[in-house]
């Protein structure tokens, strides 16, 4: 695996969490196919689909050894899967100016976005390759969740993996990327930049370990290359789970577009297939389940909500802003583009034990990641990270399973997802944002809804909701969305949110609800 802070994310031990694991050589992939002798591996027009899993994490932790289980789309449904590692975090997006003025370094090196050519090779590798495990090298579909959603957008974007796939899946994504400027420059530079810019990792990393004198790009940029992994990582804080604050995919000009993704899409400039976009309905849950300010602990470790009613209507805000932002308004944008091979759909299944007092059906709900072990039909629950699966859900979670694997792997064979039972899933438009509703036979089944979710939308309903009476909360719950959230940036001003501290009575400046640890 690609160095990182070891977490839940990664199968390995608990006593470690929390430091340092993984090596640079992590450029790996791994392929799961039916079990066919040698003789038995399909040739020509025999050929199987490729899926090619893109894992999460934050672009800074995780691996594809915890995915295993979606061996069962070889075994149950005869396809040919591949899981992929790639660089992390500040080794995998890292656009520092002296390392792109190195002689010796190509236009992809320059641009700093390592980790997305780690991906491209990966695909030019199951191009070259797949078709010796019987897999039909132009029938591939890319598939992610979070940031490996995340990734499968960018590829979408690159003009570097035109050609290396023909459709893709994109879980639960967001669509943050750097400019150069923000990717390269200091905070205090008379230009955009970012508090993980390449410039400030390098002051943090002078803090701590010194470095050469100011002169020549060539003197930093080998006093950078002879850090080691460790030391690189030593100056970010992890947070949930191990993931850091980390830079981000590089709008550089040639491993992606310089526009912004939306624009990209908008653009219909862009590598243009089949597309399936999803969120989950209680999406934020996840990242806000263990923050001190909701969640009080028990003696066992056993989380106790504060203030109910504030920890659903936070996280209710900030999970419809993931969707308007990065499924609706990318899949709005490619539809504007003129490309009518849309389809979305919300994840609403959420059928977690409720135990007295203790309440893990409202602090997880149906939050971020609980979707992925149900397209992989993992019904033996080899990827239950939060624990859920009981022999009470086995059922309900078993025919979901079944529907979303029935829906995956018809994408992956058609580039037109079908469901079991004949429910239409019908694509996207302009005029509609249909989307399909995943849940359980008991609590509606999966259904087509209107679910489509704006921004403007949300900030009249957070500015309008009776379950915010408090105007500090209002205005808490405005700037921990629109302003600190790195995730929703650009759709918040502190003019706005003055306004709204005047009408409502808050005198507490946005300063205030910055949090201590952002995702």
């Amino acid at each position: 695996m690609a160095p990182q802070y070891a977490g839940l994310l990664a199968p390995l031990p608990k006593r470690i969490h929390g430091q340092i694991v993984g090596d640079e050589d992590c450029l790996h992939l791994n392929v799961f196919a039916p079990p066919w002798l040698p003789e038995e591996v399909p040739q020509g027009t025999e050929r199987r689909p490729v899926m090619v899993w893109i894992h999460g994490g934050g672009n800074a932790v995780g691996t594809s050894a915890s995915y295993d289980a979606i061996r069962n789309l070889a075994a149950r449904d005869g396809l040919v899967v591949v899981t992929v590692n790639y660089r992390l975090g500040v080794l995998g997006w890292f656009r520092h100016p002296d390392l792109a003025e190195a002689d010796d370094a190509t236009q992809e090196e320059r641009s700093g976005n390592f980790g997305t050519l780690d991906l491209i090779l990966a695909l030019q590798w199951v191009r070259q390759n797949i078709a010796a495990f019987g897999g039909e090298p132009d029938c591939v579909t890319i598939f992610g969740e979070s940031a490996g959603g995340q990734n499968v957008l960018t590829l979408l974007a690159s003009p570097l993996a035109a050609g290396l796939f023909h459709r893709a899946i994109a879980q639960s994504p967001v669509t943050e990327t750097f400019s150069e400027t923000q990717a390269s420059y200091a905070t205090n530079a008379p230009l955009e930049s970012h508090r993980t810019s390449a410039r400030e990792v390098e002051n943090r990393l002078r803090r701590r370990f010194g470095g050469p004198a100011a002169g020549t790009a060539r003197a930093t940029a080998d006093w950078l290359r002879s850090l080691t992994p460790n030391q690189l990582l030593s100056v970010f804080r992890p947070g949930t789970a191990g993931i850091y604050l980390a830079p981000r995919p590089v709008r550089d000009g040639v491993v992606l577009p310089r526009e912004p993704l939306s624009e990209v899409f908008r653009s219909g400039r862009w590598n243009r297939v089949p597309v399936i976009l999803g969120n989950n309905r209680d999406e934020y849950r996840t990242f806000l389940a263990d923050k001190p300010e909701h969640v009080h602990l028990l003696p066992g470790g056993l989380p106790l909500l504060r203030d109910r009613a504030a920890y659903l209507t936070e996280s209710g805000f900030l999970s419809q802003a993931w969707q308007a932002m990065h499924v609706d308004g990318s899949a709005d944008a490619m539809l504007v583009g003129g490309h009518a091979q849309v389809w979305t759909y919300r994840f609403d299944w959420d059928e977690v034990l409720a135990l007295p007092f203790v309440r893990p059906d409202l602090l997880l709900g149906a939050a971020h990641g609980m979707e992925m072990a149900f397209p992989f039909r993992d019904i033996a629950g080899e990827l239950d990270v939060f624990k859920i699966n009981t022999p009470f859900n086995r059922t309900a979670r078993s025919a979901l399973a079944h529907a979303m694997g029935d829906a995956w792997t018809s994408f992956a064979r058609t580039g037109h997802p079908a469901l079991p039972d004949g429910t239409a899933w019908l694509a996207r438009t302009l005029d509609s944002g249909r989307s399909l509703i995943w849940d359980s036979p008991a609590a509606g089944g999966w259904r087509m809804a209107e679910v489509r979710q704006e921004i403007d939308q949300l900030k009249h309903a957070l500015h309008t909701t009776p379950e915010l009476q408090d105007g500090t909360a209002r205005c808490r719950v405005y700037a921990r969305t629109f302003l600190w959230n790195p995730l929703f940036a650009g759709h918040g001003d502190e003019a706005e949110y003055a306004r709204w501290c005047t009408e409502f009575g808050c005198h507490l400046p946005a300063t205030a609800f910055r949090p201590s640890v952002e995702v």
